[in-house]
């Protein structure tokens, strides 16, 4: 399988791509907030639908270096 296009909508309140929020990551928005200040990703109408996936996008980086391929809307438990 393929990686998923990186035109793939994480944002759908503030329309804000994948591409977009790992270029933030990749040049310092190292937090869930400057993500936010940095892409407008995660502070739509919906209240932060996304956050879940933010979270899966910067924890990966951070740990791996690279981003997940998938992503999941579900939050896991410990």
């Amino acid at each position: 399988m393929g990686q998923k296009p990186k035109s793939e909508t994480i944002c759908y309140c503030n329309c804000v791509d994948r591409a977009t929020i790992e270029n933030a990551i990749k040049n310092g928005a190292n937090t869930l907030n400057k993500i936010f200040d940095s892409t407008t990703a995660g502070v739509g109408a919906c209240g932060g639908s996304c956050r879940v996936k933010l979270h899966q996008l910067l924890d990966g980086y951070q740990k791996t270096g690279q981003f997940p391929e998938k992503l999941s809307s579900k939050i896991k438990k410990k």
